[in-house]
């Protein structure tokens, strides 16, 4: 049972709220009771806010029913002009815009599958995507289609060069799947470099929804009592997180289409000057992608102006851990966040929200992301598999619950390796538990985490290493002020070459997006440090203290 009073309340209180035990692919779990069945009902429901504004992007507003009646078009479209029947995948592959949006909307409106495509991937790497998702429609914007229009074999839909509003036909019914059916797909790069599409089901992007609405009701029910008016200003959610990350799509976009709050949709590079700037033209009331990068940007901009941020309730991220100096100074300078700041621990996998931490508790455990919601299962295991129940031992973080994906798309042995029997999701991170509250201690082996994107050193290592000058190459993340950690290179050359660092960073640069490319490189001519199986040591690149590897004589 979650600790948290007003949970608690909620649960007890709001038939919404309700949890009971059900059979979820074959294991029974706590689920809530009176969820919807469908992302189906999100998209009905929602026409009865009207002409409440659910997206604005730049001068474009679009209301509830005109997004409704916007995605009935395209819904339309997707099964009269390209054949799209349920199962089938669309792949989007575009920036934030109202478009990517509505095609997510109608894709799963007609039971098929939304493959959001990482927008920040060049066109080899995006294009190894689409083959692998083998979808019936690409759809692009300008900018993207340009770097795969060369090697493209598949439908593609430009919504930059179409007007929606031309369309004039609509779907007459939307057409309803099973809640376990796939919804959609959201990828992250193994440790292969292979992109895995992680199937996420309608009832995990409910459940998720439904939980986000749960903790926003606690969280606004405890900053009320506190003395902070939480309806002097209409709901107002800005979205600076990408749609094909699950925090901008499930996180943000499904779920204040469910709740009814509008949602600015930020456009381009990030900034923290235009941030401010929204959050006080719109009376921004929450952002939810406050990943620590991002929020010391803002708050080191906001340092060094007078402004009024008193309209900004809800303050919330993840993705690394959050320094206390942090959550302090976001106090401090939104002011009205001070009792309802939180950030927990969620991945792709695990269907988002997992841990959170807010409150009372933040103030006492700033260090850690806090505790399961509730029908969220959380296990540590040892390198045995042995469940851990003492507090303070580390431990393999499981998880499970009904928003757990579904596995991998078209990859049964990945899916084997991260999912059990039983369907406890092995997430790769490490941590401990001490009470309710949990502390990560180490993510996934080797990953680097650059600001709010995952950087997998291997993908890298293998572009590097196909380099007609490398020898071999290892990987690692270095600390950063800003970013938290960048990517560094250590690369054993061959001096016949005479190869130089832009050399290489061009060559990656030609690959991989450019947030993989490493800022720092160290160019070697002696073997890297790897232990008696070949197995490259990262801990001893990290620190050569720490080698206690005796290299055999020949």
């Amino acid at each position: 049972m979650h600790t948290d009073t007003y949970i608690q309340n909620l649960i007890k209180d709001q038939s919404f709220f309700e949890i009971h035990q059900e059979t979820v692919l074959g294991i029974e779990m706590e689920v809530f009771k009176n969820r919807p069945r469908s992302l189906v009902d999100f998209i009905e429901l929602s026409v009865s806010h009207g002409d409440q504004p659910y997206l604005i992007y730049e001068d474009r507003v679009i209301s509830f029913e005109q997004h409704f009646h916007l995605v009935k078009r395209i819904a339309y479209l997707l099964v009269h002009s390209y054949g799209i029947k349920p199962g089938d995948r669309v792949a989007i592959y575009a920036a934030n815009a109202p478009e990517w949006i509505i095609f997510f909307w109608a894709t799963v409106g007609i039971g098929a599958i939304a493959c959001g495509l990482n927008g920040w991937w060049k066109g080899e790497e995006a294009i190894n995507a689409i083959n692998y998702a083998d979808p019936k429609l690409v759809v692009v914007d300008s900018k993207r289609y340009e770097r795969i229009k060369d090697d493209l074999n598949y439908q593609t839909y430009n919504f930059e060069i179409s007007d929606l509003s031309e369309l004039e036909s609509e779907l007459e019914e939307f057409i309803r799947v099973d809640e376990d059916d796939c919804a959609c797909l959201l990828y992250t790069s193994g440790t292969t470099g292979t992109p895995k599409g992680v199937m996420t089901s309608h009832r995990s992007m409910i459940a998720n929804s439904t939980l986000q609405m749960l903790q926003g009701a606690a969280v606004s029910q405890y900053a009320t009592k506190q003395g902070i008016d939480w309806f002097v200003n209409n709901p107002m959610s800005l979205l600076t997180s990408p749609l094909f990350h699950v925090s901008g799509l499930s996180a943000g976009a499904v779920t204040s289409l469910f709740a009814g709050s509008t949602t600015i949709l930020y456009k381009g590079r990030f900034n923290s000057k235009k941030v401010l700037d929204l959050i006080i033209q719109y009376k921004v009331t929450s952002w939810g992608g406050a990943v620590p990068t991002a929020l010391k940007r803002v708050l080191d901009s906001a340092d060094q102006l007078t402004l009024d941020l008193s309209s900004m309730l809800v303050i919330g991220g993840g993705g690394a851990p959050m320094p206390a100096e942090l959550i302090d100074r976001t106090k401090k300078i939104f002011s009205s966040s001070r009792y309802s700041f939180g950030y927990g621990y969620g991945l792709t996998e695990s269907g988002a929200i997992t841990l959170v931490n807010w409150g009372e508790e933040l103030e006492k455990n700033p260090s850690s992301p806090g505790q399961p919601m509730p029908t969220i299962s959380v296990q540590l295991r040892d390198e045995n598999n042995n469940l851990i129940k003492e507090d303070q031992k580390e431990g393999e973080i499981y998880v499970r619950s009904p928003s757990v994906m579904l596995g991998y798309f078209n990859n049964s042995k990945a899916s084997s390796d991260s999912l059990t029997n039983d369907r406890w999701l092995k997430t790769g991170d490490w941590g401990y538990r001490q009470g309710q509250i949990y502390f990560i201690s180490s993510r996934r082996t080797d990953l680097i985490l650059r600001g709010a994107e995952n950087v997998y050193p291997q993908e890298i290592e293998l572009i590097l290493d196909l380099h007609p000058g490398v020898i071999e190459s290892g990987v690692i993340g270095v600390p950063h002020d800003d970013l938290g950690e960048e990517v560094m290179a250590i690369v054993v050359t061959n001096n016949k070459k005479n190869i130089t660092q832009n050399d290489l960073a061009q060559w990656v640069s030609s690959k991989l997006a450019d947030f993989k490319v490493p800022s720092k490189w160290k160019l070697i001519n002696e073997n890297l440090p790897r232990n008696a199986s070949g197995k490259l040591m990262k801990h001893v690149l990290i620190d050569a203290s720490k080698n206690t590897m005796v290299e055999e004589d020949d």
